[in-house]
């Protein structure tokens, strides 16, 4: 099952989405991109900056420890895998209802939206075979 990171540029808000074979390989991609972002969009603030070079290298972000930190001040990660795809719900509150845990492999959602889900296909089925014998 592939793993997947998400991180926002802390400057514009831009999200980098990832995914790879294992954790290592998803952070290379993050590494990849975030920097490709941070070299294209903030390229003046490069410029201006004494602390970083004029083009940031992929290891210059998510290195290590920094990998879950403030990624040296370009890159914060998104929890938006623990948000339930349909409604919203941040499945992140200790205080969950039993009809808001966390279900589905291809979209995370809660329990309440995926019982909808499969509500409304049999009902698209039903409708759909009604419609085929008439």
């Amino acid at each position: 099952m592939p793993v997947q990171h998400r991180f926002e540029c802390v400057t514009c808000g831009h999200r980098i989405r990832t995914t790879g074979e294992d954790s290592e390989t998803a952070r290379q991609h993050a590494r990849e991109r975030g920097a490709a972002h941070v070299n294209d969009a903030h390229a003046d603030r490069l410029a201006d900056s004494t602390r970083w070079p004029d083009e940031l290298a992929s290891d210059d972000l998510l290195v290590g420890e920094a990998a879950y930190g403030g990624l040296h001040g370009w890159l914060a990660p998104v929890d938006d895998l623990l948000v339930c795809a349909d409604c919203g719900y941040y499945f992140g509150r200790p205080e969950s209802p039993d009809d808001r845990r966390p279900v589905g492999e291809a979209g995370l959602v809660c329990l309440a939206c995926h019982d909808r889900r499969v509500d409304d296909r049999s009902d698209s089925i039903e409708r759909a075979t009604d419609a085929f014998f008439r």
